[in-house]
């Protein structure tokens, strides 16, 4: 940080925002779209205070998705990515027991139709079955069956979303209807009727009224997957069962009828039609004959001898001649449906046809146009079936959109991203589908093409589909499969075409008659405009998939139309709202325990008089063995992927132990000669840091912090914390502290003395950044903010926090090596000294003279004067710039005096204003901007300061110091970026002519957008015409269109 070599975690890169503006700005074809960018600015303080009031609620549904059903919801597993875990999809329950319960029916159904078909024949011809046969056995068994059937359906109903309603509709209904059957079925089992009575089994059969709603419901099904042919085959052979079975079981009657008047000895039609002898097989047919012969006036040569007989024959008569009746006319219905259809398609083909004739259509044409209306009208989204009914007309247009609305999510519910964002809570559903427009398409039509620039996502709704990869040597991908995929799934296409600028490697072709529902992302955009929350969770989402994408661009070029459905998951899970809608089901919630783990005690690191630990691999294995979370198979910091933050913790608590033992030698063990430590810097720091002072509990507490700070910079770890205070890591490491213990094991074994001061010293790191200190990147403002923070505290609690910050620091070169640090050499650790020695007078002095007296210091250390506000002003560009050498500090010198006395009095006003009683901008990443400059040799610190006068000019037209705060932050990321490979300054400023100044509640951001980056890459001329001047001259006297604010 201090050196012209410090690492970049140094500067406040290390300690910004999960929300930061910086994503994916230095990555090749990562890049997002300038209006996602832009409107993630605007809309970050709004989504968190959305976010935090649904973190209040706690009437959130814990199930899925809200109330709003889609076709697949996902459990805990499915939002772990799948490198640790793998994705698991689950049915909605609501259609799982929908499925489960059709099954069930369809298996009842089976069996009442098995029922139907030998129950009378065992009635008629008893002698057929033997005793304890298949069949004997099976009516004994299926007694045990129907009880069941009664405690699935009680079951069933205690399922549904209305509990009590269900159950008292079945108690009230069908359970005594069942109840009667299980009785009859048992009494029957028990052989407790008389043979007289045996009729009473076909009474079993009545259990076919109750699975009429199952017929409906699979008509239904195939009604709404556009199979109205089926479901006409489906009601004709429904008819022709219904008539068979009646007509099958009177013919079993018959038989039985009369051979019961037989074995009494009475006159009976089997006897006077001598039918008797005949075998059981004949005297079905003939009895199922005259059966039939009953519903039409033909004679037939059979009739009833004794009134039993002539009873039945009228019951046939007057009952199922009626049924059979209408039967027939439902099956007659069915046909002329059918057939209207037929006759409407080929109305629609002639006139289609006539049409074409007049119009003098060519022949080619008009045979692709009727070949098209064949395939369109053969398939199963026949428009002919889907016309909007009469009805709609007499509905409210609220209730029409609500059914557009819920047809088109049941189609976007496949994708994770799109389903999340259907959620009632948010109430965004509606202006989500209406965003989309739906396309029907031909077989052979080209959906899209190679070449074309791509225009959003496609999500392909019906039809069959054939995906060619491209075949050009351009792309060089390894195990690039060329040749075309088919598939007949739903699925998505081009999702990536909504968050960056790209153009389609692959061809979509539709192999029939298919439709697909499109979104541009100018759509998706205007769509989100007023919704901040959703904003944010599109571009969590977006950055995460980009990333994916970044890390197999190079294997998926040519397909990044189809990139990997687990991506979708992975990235639905990386954004705060998933975790929102559904409590729970981030993987961080594996990790808490409900006990209280086993004390830490890190005395052998801490104890000057512990000889065990002489060797740096056995201080490096006690910090692993003693602190849980650095578990390589169990560990939090190993499991959400923030292994190089546990090696920067692993060092930062080494560094601690060697501070309080005064191991001069393994911290400077692997630094370089010329530019160790010196063991009097060493003596210094140590001295003012008063290690001495502190016990071994107080120490041991900070060693937890130590250990616990790294993994709160974790996005997955920041879910569960309340947004408010997840927007920078020290926010979440305050938040943990105190209402975290379950998930940090070295947290919750604290106690007492330990713990006692943890929350003050947390509290301090929030307020105060100690880095930004050391390089006078932050102003006095900040120093009163300490000042501020530490009126109810004692020394303890800022002696604690000054060796935390500086342990930190020490720890920031971990992922280089863990033996030693890097960072405290000599030049950082006499600036360490001048940082300490100031900040310990905190006390006695005003902030600005604490502030001024270390910047004093530093120059006095350059032998830089500190006699005039321009000397000062010079001595904190010294701090800004990391200057450490005498040689640096004449070079700065220099600069100073080529610059302008306009340029030196905007710098005075930058550099030299408080930010408490005088308003002032705080450029944020301006040690990078300057860092970067200097080392551009076509601009250097000269071009970088002149430009930075450009900046603050340009802040003061457009009127940023007018939003809120002592201290307006000016993010100057994307401009600190750019700064180091910039050809020369007339590029850097047209690259900055289009970049646009974003206002809103945290301060102004600067965004380049894509012309910034055109013109950085050559794509774009920087030439000016007299035109273009013009209208830059007039951006630049209003804010107008180039200003937005929030």
């Amino acid at each position: 940080m201090l050196t012209t070599t410090a690492p970049k975690r140094h500067s406040m890169l290390s300690s910004k925002s999960t929300l930061s503006s910086v994503t994916l700005e230095d990555s090749p074809g990562g890049r997002m779209l300038d209006e996602w960018r832009e409107k993630f600015v605007l809309s970050q303080q709004e989504a968190i205070e959305i976010y935090t009031d649904m973190h209040r609620k706690d009437d959130t549904p814990k199930g899925g998705f809200a109330r709003r059903h889609s076709h697949i919801t996902w459990n805990l597993q499915a939002w772990l990515p799948t490198s640790t875990m793998n994705l698991t999809i689950v049915f909605n329950p609501k259609e799982l027991l929908r499925f489960g319960r059709l099954t069930w029916d369809f298996l009842t159904i089976v069996l009442v139709a098995f029922d139907a078909l030998v129950l009378p024949i065992l009635l008629a011809w008893p002698e057929r079955f033997r005793e304890n046969g298949p069949v004997d056995n099976f009516y004994k068994v299926t007694p045990v069956f129907w009880v069941i059937d009664i405690l699935m359906n009680f079951a069933i109903a205690s399922l549904s979303g209305k509990k009590k309603k269900a159950l008292l509709m079945y108690a009230c209904s069908w359970f005594w209807f069942d109840v009667c059957l299980v009785v009859l079925d048992f009494v029957l089992l028990l052989q407790m009727v008389p043979e007289t009575l045996k009729a009473l089994t076909l009474l079993r059969l009545f259990r076919f009224a109750k699975f009429k709603h199952a017929m409906v419901e699979l008509e239904s099904i195939l009604e709404s997957r556009g199979l109205i042919r089926a479901k006409h085959i489906s009601t004709i052979l429904q008819c022709v069962i219904f008539i068979l079975i009646v007509n099958h079981v009177l013919a079993c009657v018959t038989v039985y009828v009369g051979r019961r008047e037989q074995q009494s000895h009475r006159t009976n039609w089997m006897d006077e039609n001598q039918v008797t002898d005949n075998s059981w097989l004949f005297q079905y047919m003939i009895s199922f004959n005259w059966v039939i012969a009953e519903y039409t006036p033909a004679p037939y040569p059979f009739a009833a001898t004794n009134e039993l007989e002539q009873a039945l024959v009228l019951a046939i008569i007057l009952t199922c001649l009626p049924m059979l009746g209408a039967q027939i006319g439902i099956i007659s219905g069915t046909l002329n449906k059918m057939n209207e259809k037929t006759k409407e398609r080929e109305s629609v083909k002639r006139d289609l046809q006539r049409w074409l004739r007049k119009t003098k259509a060519p022949k080619a044409l008009t045979q692709r146009v009727v070949a098209a209306l064949d395939e369109v009208l053969r398939s199963g989204e026949n428009p002919l079936d889907f016309r909007e009914p009469l009805a709609l007309d007499f509905l409210p247009t609220t209730l029409i959109q609500e059914l557009h609305m819920v047809n088109t999510s049941d189609k976007l519910s496949i994708h994770p991203l799109f389903s999340m964002l259907m959620d009632e809570r948010l109430e965004f559903g509606g202006r989500l589908a209406s965003s989309f427009q739906s396309k029907v398409y031909i077989h052979g039509e080209v959906i899209f093409s190679e070449g074309r620039r791509a225009e959003g996502v496609y999500i392909t709704t019906h039809g069959g589909f054939s995906f060619q990869p491209s075949k050009s040597e351009n792309f060089h991908v390894k195990n690039r499969n060329s040749k075309s995929v088919h598939w007949n799934n739903e699925s998505w296409f081009a999702e990536l075409s909504l968050y960056l600028s790209r153009i389609h490697a692959s061809t979509l072709t539709a192999m029939t008659y298919a439709k697909s529902l499109t979104m541009t992302y100018q759509s998706f955009i205007e769509a989100v405009h007023d919704w901040p929350a959703i904003v944010v969770a599109v571009h969590e989402y977006a950055q995460s998939f980009l990333k994916l994408y970044e890390k197999k661009s190079y294997v998926l070029e040519s397909t990044w139309e189809l990139p990997p459905t687990e991506w979708t998951y992975d990235s639905v899970a990386a954004t705060q709202l998933a975790e929102l809608l559904i409590p729970g089901t981030s993987r961080l919630h594996s990790f808490k325990v409900n006990h209280v783990p086993k004390s830490v005690d890190y005395r052998k690191l801490l104890q000057e008089d512990a000889d065990s630990l002489n060797s740096l691999d056995d201080q490096i294995d006690e910090v692993l063995d003693q602190t849980a979370e650095f578990k390589e198979d169990s560990g939090i910091y190993d499991a959400l992927g923030c292994q190089e933050e546990a090696k920067r913790a692993t060092l930062s608590m080494l560094c601690l132990g060697w501070f309080v033992r005064d191991n001069y030698q393994h911290m400077t063990i692997n630094q370089d000669r010329p530019s160790r430590l010196s063991k009097s810097t060493w003596k210094s720091i140590r001295d003012l840091l008063f290690c001495d002072e502190m016990t071994l509990d107080e120490l041991n507490g900070l060693m937890v912090l130590l250990a616990c700070r790294g993994i709160c910079k974790s996005p997955d770890f920041a879910k569960i914390v309340p947004p408010r205070d997840r927007t920078r890591p020290e926010q979440v490491l305050s938040y943990a502290v105190e209402n975290l213990q379950a998930y940090l094991p070295s947290l919750a074994s604290l106690t007492g003395e330990s713990y006692q001061y943890l929350g003050p010293v947390v509290d301090i790191l929030k307020e105060f950044n100690f880095p930004q200190f050391l390089q006078g990147e932050n102003n006095p403002h900040s120093v009163f903010l300490l000042q501020d923070g530490l009126t109810n505290q004692g020394e303890k609690v800022l002696k604690m926090c000054l060796l935390s910050q500086v342990c930190i620091l020490c720890g920031v070169t971990g992922t280089v090596t863990l033996k030693g640090s890097l960072f405290l050499n000599e030049a950082n650790g006499r600036c360490l000294v001048r940082a300490l020695h100031a900040l310990q007078q905190i006390h006695e002095l005003d902030p600005h003279a604490v502030y001024w007296k270390y910047i004093q210091s530093r120059a006095e250390a350059l032998n830089l004067p500190v006699m005039t506000p321009s000397h000062m002003v010079q001595a904190r560009l010294a701090c800004l710039t990391r200057c450490v050498e005498q040689q640096l500090a004449m070079e700065l010198q220099d600069d100073w005096l080529h610059l302008t006395q306009k340029e030196r009095d905007v710098l005075l006003d930058v550099f030299l204003l408080d930010g408490h009683e005088q308003k002032t901008f705080v450029f944020v990443y301006l040690p990078l901007f300057l860092a970067n400059s200097r080392a551009n040799h076509d601009v250097n610190l000269l071009g970088g300061l002149k430009f930075l006068v450009e900046i603050y000019d340009r802040l003061l037209q457009h009127r940023c110091l007018s939003l809120t705060g002592p201290s307006v932050m000016v993010d100057l990321s994307s401009m600190a970026l750019v700064m180091k490979d910039v050809e020369d300054i007339p590029t850097l400023r047209k690259c900055f002519d289009f970049a646009k100044l974003v206002k809103h509640e945290n301060g102004v951001t600067i965004l380049l957008t894509t012309n910034s980056y055109q013109v950085l890459s050559g794509s774009v001329s920087w030439f000016i015409t007299p035109e273009v001047l013009t209208c830059l001259e007039l951006k630049k006297r209003g804010a107008g269109s180039w200003t937005t604010q929030h």
